[in-house]
C-alpha cells in the first residue's frame, strides 16, 4: 500500500482538502498539509522564540511526512509553487522520493525538472500509485 504526502500552497486549501478526501476513497494513505487553518506569515505568538518554534514545527512536521511517504505530490494548480513547497520539493528530491504534480510547470524550470509524473485528478494519482477502484 503506497502513501502520498501532499504539498500545496494554503491558497488552495479547499481544493486540496477535496483532492485528499477523493484520494482516500481509493484507499490511498494521505499525509495532508496543515493548511486548513493557516497561520499567517506575520503571526506573532507571545515571543519571537515561540513564534519561530511554531513555524519550525510546522515545517519539520511536513518534512517528517515526506520522509514517511512513498511519493510527494505537488498540488501546483495554475502552475504555482511557493517558498514552502519549493523547500518540500528539494527535501523530497534529496531523499530520493518520486515527485508527482498536478502540472508539469511550477514557474521555475529548475523546479519543473524535479517532477517525475503528473496527475490532475485523484483517480489518475491513485492509478499511478497502483490503486484501482
Amino acid at each position: 500500500m503506497k502513501t502520498v504526502v501532499i504539498s500545496a500552497s494554503k491558497k488552495y486549501k479547499k481544493e486540496v482538502r477535496q483532492f485528499c478526501r477523493k484520494l482516500e476513497q481509493f484507499g490511498v494513505i494521505v499525509f495532508e498539509p496543515s493548511i486548513q487553518k493557516p497561520i499567517q506569515e506575520d503571526a506573532f505568538f507571545t515571543s519571537k522564540h515561540i513564534t519561530k518554534t511554531i513555524f519550525k514545527g510546522l515545517t519539520l512536521e511536513h518534512f517528517d511526512w515526506i520522509r514517511k511517504a512513498d511519493v510527494c505530490y505537488i498540488y501546483n494548480k495554475d502552475d504555482y509553487v511557493g517558498t514552502s513547497v519549493t523547500m518540500e520539493m528539494g527535501y523530497a528530491c534529496a531523499l530520493g522520493k518520486p515527485i508527482y504534480a498536478f502540472s508539469e510547470k511550477t514557474g521555475d524550470p529548475c523546479r519543473d525538472a524535479l517532477i517525475d509524473k503528473t496527475a490532475k485528478t485523484p483517480a489518475k494519482l491513485a492509478e499511478l500509485l497502483g490503486y484501482r477502484k
